[in-house]
């Protein structure tokens, strides 16, 4: 059964729509990434304090990528002694849109309820920079940061990769990447509802593809800017959950929601973790739906996500 509060936000989308606010999928990507964008900032719970923020830029594959550190409450610059276990966070946005901003609350939360540093990437973004780049850019900030720890204030040995949605999608990728390659990768990943599948359609998929914030439109309005046409489907950086061998891949934390069209694939690359023998913490919030662990001004599972999220990862890394 779906929660009150969340049954609450999807009728007050659907009013707006009756109202004459154009759908998402019906705009152009560029017109609607900045509306999107300006909502989802609205739409996170007030950002706590920190102990410290700090922005800056490195070069990447295809220009500079733009990043920002955060401290937990307690935590500065100039106290900082040691180097910190870090988070490296993906935000979600189906490759089109998000940004460092629509998931700072999200950040600054983690970071004070883990006790760890979390630096959020600011990747290319579709349709400008299409697959691979994304994902060219989530492997290459884990490399940058793990190879520049000491600039960071991170302990390259106790890095962390995470992210919600197509973030969770770099993050997956990300580790599969660095373990395939056979360099030092990621010690753990938080992987919320996660896009792991591109190859079908999942039965949730199926069942949640109208009505529940995350449509069968907005996702194919995602994929059209994403993915060039020919793509092959089956390709691990865009369906993760095929891959052969789930060996060697860090510790998980994996976390779905009930009436998201991702859950049965986050729900199966969780699955596949466990059976590998990855020790992995798997959650669904059977009363919510797609994007619940950022829209925290309406959805207080969302709260209780990010503090769940953020205990699993404080626990691994004993802060």
């Amino acid at each position: 059964m779906l929660d009150a509060e969340a049954r609450i936000l999807l009728d007050l989308m659907d009013e707006a729509t009756k109202a004459g606010r154009p759908k998402l999928e019906t705009l152009p990507h560029a017109v609607g990434r900045a509306a999107v964008d300006k909502m989802s900032e609205d739409s996170e719970a007030d950002p706590p304090s920190v102990g410290d923020t700090v922005d800056g830029v490195f070069a990447g594959p295809g220009g500079p990528i733009k990043y920002r550190r955060y401290l937990p409450l307690g935590v500065t610059l100039a106290l900082t002694q040691g180097s910190l276990p870090t988070l490296i966070y993906y935000h979600g946005g189906g490759f089109v849109i998000g940004t460092i901003e629509t998931h700072d609350s999200t950040c600054r939360r983690l970071a004070n309820k883990s006790r760890c540093q979390v630096i959020s990437i600011d990747y290319r973004l579709s349709p400008e920079h299409p697959f691979p780049a994304p994902i060219d850019d989530g492997i290459a900030a884990f490399r940058h940061i793990r190879d520049h720890a000491d600039t960071f204030g991170a302990d390259a040995a106790r890095l962390a990769v995470g992210g919600d949605s197509a973030g969770g999608a770099v993050a997956a990728v990300v580790c599969q990447a660095l373990r395939d390659a056979k360099e030092p990768g990621p010690a753990f990943q938080m992987l919320i509802y996660p896009a792991t599948d591109s190859s079908k359609e999942s039965a949730s998929r199926q069942q949640f593809a109208e009505g529940y914030f995350l449509t069968k439109g907005l996702m194919d309005w995602f994929w059209k800017a994403y993915v060039p046409a020919g793509t092959d489907l089956a390709d691990l950086r865009l369906s993760p959950l095929l891959a052969k061998d789930f060996a060697g891949l860090p510790p998980a934390f994996v976390l779905t929601a009930g009436h998201d069209p991702l859950r049965d694939e986050g729900r199966a690359y969780a699955n596949r973790l466990i059976d590998a023998g990855v020790k992995t913490t798997y959650v669904n919030y059977p009363g919510t739906i797609h994007g619940f662990f950022s829209l925290t001004r309406f959805l207080k599972q969302g709260l209780k996500a990010n503090d769940e999220a953020a205990a699993v990862m404080s626990a691994f890394f004993g802060t």
